[in-house]
């Protein structure tokens, strides 16, 4: 059966890993968190318009996207975590999806920031993992 219940190979080590992803995306997320809100303001943060600097300190120095990579490490954790196979389908499909807004989101700041932006992505070039992608 495709959709069986069968456990991932090596129980329980997935299920500690993906507590470890977790934890190390909720730690990556509350770091994006705390730049953005603390530089903009939770009201820009919500309304992409309002926004008016560029943050670029902090985590933001090392990538551009703290905030998803902390999903997307979320995402693969509680996927292990449940230690079901079929459940990386999803973590997969949110992992997808939320590439897919990254990129519109940079579409964004290219237009509402222009050469600020490209600087900073010139001098950080990767989105979610350094050195990676």
């Amino acid at each position: 059966m495709l959709f069986s219940w069968s456990r991932l190979p090596l129980y329980p080590l997935p299920n500690i890993f993906g507590l470890i992803l977790i934890m190390a995306g909720y730690v990556v997320h509350l770091g994006y968190a705390h730049n953005a809100f603390k530089k903009q303001g939770v009201r820009a943060h919500h309304n992409p318009a309002g926004v008016n600097k560029l943050v670029t300190c902090g985590i933001y120095s090392r990538i551009r996207h703290p905030g998803y990579l902390g999903l997307i490490l979320i995402y693969f954790g509680l996927a292990l975590v449940f230690g079901i196979a079929w459940m990386l389908v999803p973590a997969s499909t949110f992992t997808v999806l939320t590439y897919l807004t990254a990129i519109k989101e940079e579409r964004f700041l290219l237009e509402h920031f222009g050469r600020e932006y490209e600087e900073y992505r010139s001098r950080v070039p990767w989105r979610f993992i350094p050195k990676v992608i």
